[in-house]
């Protein structure tokens, strides 16, 4: 069973006046956290660090590759009703219950980083392998050319019944999928998810679970994948989640980049 490490984000200052503040993170937040069937729903994109919000994004639709939401009756395609420019983002009225989950792709992006810059950036970020490619070719050096893309995911429970719908796989080429439907966790439970890239289980990447109270503070936990690529969790509170985790490799064939990441992260709550 992969290690467990739990952190006070508070015991970070320290730490991150010796290294940059890692990427920010894109995630969806859904208001209100338990809407009644047929109640509405506002869904939002928010950037920030460690589950901590910084700023809540408008939509940018022509930075969006699909919009999904999944219930147990099927799939529907949201991508035309995101309002461009606007936070929350889109509005919604819900049908009857069971769960709700959404599933956002936005395209790629790149960024170029100073040679320094970049190796702290792989070595906060858990991509040792990254890091150490770069040592091994003699281009520890060279500035990191990036090409990123990100995957976030949102699920949503209305009422009690309990279908399986957070657990479908959605086909991002980085997806994080929970071993258990999270309709039916509780604290002091154990949560199971599963690292996916391509569609495989990839072992050896970093996966982090954070909560957030209701007086703000965030806690996190961080795992690594086993050869199945499952991380677990403790489920300590109730109240907002998220899980994120990030894959680095070498962009074949890319003019621009040298490097490429993806992201997922997965935002639920627990009752």
């Amino acid at each position: 069973m992969p290690s467990v490490r739990v952190l006070a984000l508070g015991f970070l200052a320290a730490f991150c006046l010796a290294f940059p503040a890692r990427a920010h993170d894109y995630w969806l937040e859904f208001s209100p956290l338990s809407p009644a069937a047929g109640g509405a729903l506002a869904l939002s994109l928010w950037v920030g660090e460690d589950f901590t919000a910084e700023a809540q994004k408008a939509m940018e639709r022509r930075r969006l590759v699909s919009l999904r939401q999944i219930t147990a009756l099927g799939e529907l395609d949201l991508l035309a009703q995101a309002r461009d420019g606007a936070a929350p983002f889109l509005d919604l009225r819900l049908g009857g219950a069971g769960g709700y989950l959404f599933g956002l792709e936005r395209d790629a992006s790149h960024i170029e980083l100073k040679p320094l810059k970049f190796n702290r950036y792989l070595r906060h970020e858990g991509l040792g392998a990254a890091f150490a490619e770069r040592k091994r070719a003699g281009e520890r050096w060279q500035p990191g050319r990036e090409r990123y893309t990100r995957y976030l995911k949102s699920f949503v429970q209305v009422g009690d019944p309990v279908d399986g719908v957070s657990t479908r796989v959605l086909g991002h080429r980085l997806e994080l999928v929970p071993d258990r439907d999270l309709a039916a966790v509780r604290p002091g439970d154990r949560l199971g998810v599963q690292l996916q890239f391509l569609g495989e289980p990839l072992a050896g990447a970093t996966v982090e679970a954070f909560a957030r109270g209701r007086d703000g503070r965030v806690v996190a936990q961080a795992a690594t994948t086993d050869a199945d690529g499952r991380a677990r969790f403790t489920v300590a509170a109730s109240g907002p989640w998220l899980l994120r985790a990030v894959h680095m490799r070498r962009c074949a064939g890319c003019k621009d980049a040298d490097w490429e990441s993806f992201w997922s992260s997965y935002g639920f709550a627990v009752r």
